[in-house]
């Protein structure tokens, strides 16, 4: 059975109040755990296309309230089975999913589910030690922090991510979307000026020329217009 079709299944099974029977059923379809905690993680991704698609979707995904009580349950059972990154990735994208758009066009119901994932995420990649999972995942929390209304935490987070990023071994990636991030809440909470701001928007469209990233740029852009 291919995860749409287990996405599907779930969706019935919740409008039956059924929620629980998900893992018996997926635990039934697979031999191994391997299989068993991959599909879990597709399974996630398929409720969300269901649901309006792959973030930046433009608009909130409609299978939120589904989502959010799927992933409970199979988060449940991958810290069961000590499966943390798995675990770690599920609350990832819950966090991604109801910030599909970051900061903009945020559903605020949403909010607080999203900044647990976020939190909870970097808790157990900090416990597996793999740096650069570990720095996206603060990253979130940053951007989580922000939507939460907590500027000064965010912008201090976001800080923190770019200077760890830039320390062996680098990544110029995360210290520059981090970097962007932080320039933006900045902006918005008129902690800074546009004129003040200038120089490192400059100098954030050049590293992401450099290294061909188009959507941060276009995200770039979207900052230059506030």
């Amino acid at each position: 059975m291919e995860p749409k079709e287990i996405a599907e299944k779930f969706l019935e099974m919740h409008e039956n109040s059924k929620d629980k029977e998900i893992i018996p059923f997926i635990t039934n379809l697979f031999d191994d755990d391997e299989t068993v905690l991959k599909n879990l993680i597709n399974t996630q991704i398929q409720i969300k296309e269901l649901g309006g698609g792959w973030p930046p979707v433009g608009k909130q995904i409609t299978t939120m309230e589904e989502i959010l009580v799927y992933s409970k349950i199979a988060i449940e059972y991958a810290l069961q089975k000590d499966a943390k990154l798995v675990a770690g990735m599920l609350n990832h994208n819950i966090a991604s999913f109801c910030f599909p758009n970051m900061d903009d066009g945020v559903d605020e119901t949403l909010i607080e589910s999203g900044y647990i994932a976020a939190v909870s995420d970097l808790e157990l990649r900090k416990e597996i030690g793999d740096k650069v999972p570990m720095l996206w995942a603060k990253w979130l929390v940053g951007v989580s922090e922000y939507i939460k209304g907590d500027v000064s935490t965010s912008i201090k987070t976001l800080e923190e991510t770019s200077k760890i990023a830039l320390e062996e071994p680098q990544n110029e990636s995360l210290a520059v979307w981090a970097d962007m991030m932080k320039t933006k809440f900045q902006l918005k909470s008129e902690e800074i000026s546009k004129e003040d701001a200038s120089a490192e928007i400059a100098r954030i469209e050049s590293v992401l020329t450099k290294l061909e990233d188009d959507y941060g740029l276009g995200t770039l852009k979207q900052i230059k217009e506030l």
